[in-house]
């Protein structure tokens, strides 16, 4: 089993075992933050539950003492009595209904104060000595909660049974404060630890408090509360560094939220300081991991790359290229071994360089006896033809036929200028025009004169012109050649006026250059020579492309490729 733990196996099966651990801790830690969490919530429900239904005893206790007080017949007749009765007596009544206001105060602890105020005469009762105490009850006209000066108050009013269509006017208001401290008092009994808060939230953004509440907590918990009676809704908020939970009960009668908020991270700190142990030691063990696969690297992995390198370099062309680093371990037989080989290719190539290029040269040769002989002899019959009767043609004639051969003898290297080139044929063109009536232009860009270029390539196109596409044209008479540069690619436009081609014909010429072997006969051998000797010399690239020009004649494209840097050319 060690024996086929590879690099590349052990690599996987350690990233496996690590993903896996940190996995299995990952899915712990969020179970136990979950279940932790989960019994956070439910202690707090269960506590805003209770809160709740104190809360509910209140409001039914203050309820019912301000419908009791409403419906007194002693309160109810207190307006007519004070008429009847003396001062005295007046005064009594009212003394009498204060004290039962009073011992109704004495049984709760949830009530401030009651008062009873009588709209028409103007009458204030009250348990509390505050003057302020009369200003609540000025604008009630109808039983119910309010909210005023940050103190919660039940109203009843007499006649408390109103049907909606026949209001009659309020004869008194019958108000029960309820005690502030204590409602404060019961908001703690909603909280089960120091990290939690409770609060009640109105409706007009008051709210009643021991404790101040972040305001941006208060906006967000604003904009998230759903007026849902008779359940608990949790939301969640996080800050940067703080996360909390938000637990909601909606009291319908106040149009109020009862709310408590628990910030988690004390909590979960435990499970924090485990994470970070654990996080440490899998760092540790990655350290480790990482070390031993660094020395499995160096040994062996660092030299498999720098095998794939070099059969690289070996592979685009560069046979000198050794192994010389690391050749103290156990790859040294491998690397003597790969030495040796690319030694081996070297000297291959460089005999077979050698070998190519005297084919070449053999094969240049022999398709330069092919077309010169061609040439040689329509010209001399033309001298011959005119020697009688005009001495100067014969004169022009062999002035350029002299610099043609001339080109042609010097002719001991593989290439020459493209000007050259361009020049030679112009003697043909010239020679051309002696014996036939002929337009010629050549446009070469300056920047190109001196370009490299393989001999007797244009000047074959060029008698092709002439023998196949004017001299088949009645009045054809116009060739022109035009030398540009596209990129890595040399484009030399040889174009008459003759009669061209049709494009099954241009088809047809095309298959025959393909050929391995010229065409039979000598139409089209001398296509066949130059686009077989592009070919060889500039590669696949490189060849000949026919056209149809706006004359109506043959255009003949030569594209020589010249890659900005060559390679070694084999």
């Amino acid at each position: 089993m060690i024996r086929k733990m590879y690099m590349k196996r052990f690599i996987y099966f350690f990233v496996f075992f690590l993903l896996l651990t940190l996995s299995l801790f990952f899915v712990m830690n969020r179970l136990s933050s979950k279940t932790l969490e989960e019994n956070m919530i439910g202690a707090s429900k269960n506590q805003l539950d209770y809160v709740k239904g104190i809360l509910d005893g209140i409001m039914y206790e203050a309820n019912m003492y301000g419908v009791q007080f409403a419906a007194d017949s002693d309160v109810r007749f207190y307006q007519r009595q004070v008429l009847e009765l003396s001062n005295y007596d007046s005064q009594m009544k009212k003394n009498d209904i204060a004290d039962r206001l009073r011992q109704t105060l004495l049984s709760s602890r949830s009530i401030e104060s009651i008062g009873i105020y009588w709209k028409d005469e103007g009458t204030f009762l009250s348990t509390s000595n505050s003057l302020e105490a009369r200003l609540p009850f000025n604008e009630i006209q109808r039983p119910g909660w309010r909210i005023i000066d940050d103190s919660l108050y039940y109203f009843a009013a007499y006649p408390y049974i109103q049907k909606s269509e026949q209001l009659k006017p309020v004869q008194y208001v019958v108000g029960v404060k309820l005690n502030n401290d204590y409602l404060k008092s019961l908001l703690q009994k909603a909280v089960n630890n120091d990290s939690s808060r409770a609060f009640l939230w109105f409706d007009d953004h008051r709210l009643w408090d021991e404790n101040e509440v972040d305001n941006d907590l208060l906006k967000a918990i604003s904009e998230l509360l759903l007026p849902q009676e008779g359940a608990t809704l949790k939301y969640d908020y996080h800050t940067n560094s703080e996360n909390y939970y938000v637990l909601s009960r909606y009291i319908e009668a106040l149009d109020t939220y009862l709310i408590t908020y628990t910030r988690t991270n004390d909590f979960l700190k435990p499970l924090d300081h485990n994470r970070k142990v654990f996080l440490i030691s899998i760092i540790a063990v990655l350290t480790l991991g990482l070390i031993v696969i660094f020395t499995f690297y160096r040994n062996y992995d660092r030299n498999i790359r720098l095998m794939e390198r070099k059969f690289l370099q070996v592979e685009q062309g560069n046979h000198s290229t050794r192994i010389t680093e690391n050749t103290d371990n156990e790859f040294y037989v491998l690397f003597r071994s790969f030495n040796h080989m690319v030694a081996e290719i070297q000297d291959l190539f460089v005999s077979l360089k050698t070998e190519t290029d005297l084919r070449r040269s053999a094969e240049l040769k022999q398709l330069q006896a092919q077309i010169n002989p061609h040439f040689l002899y329509n010209s001399l019959f033309f001298i011959m033809s005119v020697a009688k009767f005009s001495p100067d043609a014969v004169m022009r004639m062999s002035k350029h036929l002299a610099e043609y051969y001339r080109y042609l003898t010097r002719l001991d290297k593989h290439e020459v200028t493209l000007q050259e080139e361009l020049q030679f044929a112009e003697h043909f063109l010239i020679i051309m025009t002696l014996s036939k009536k002929i337009e010629y232009a050549i446009d070469l860009p300056p920047e190109l004169t001196s370009l490299p270029l393989m001999p007797l390539i244009i000047q074959p196109v060029v008698e092709n012109a002439i023998q196949h596409g004017i001299e088949g044209q009645q009045g054809a008479n116009r060739v022109n050649i035009d030398v540009k540069q596209a990129e890595e690619v040399i484009l030399i436009r040889v174009s008459d006026d003759g009669k061209g081609l049709t494009p099954d014909e241009i088809q047809k010429l095309e298959t025959q250059l393909d050929s391995d072997t010229p065409p039979e006969g000598t139409r089209g051998v001398g296509l066949w020579n130059v686009n077989r000797r592009l070919k060889n010399t500039y590669g696949d690239r490189s060849g000949l492309a026919f056209s149809t020009n706006d004359w109506g004649g043959l255009s003949v494209l030569l594209m020589i490729h010249v890659p900005t840097e060559k390679g070694e050319s084999i």
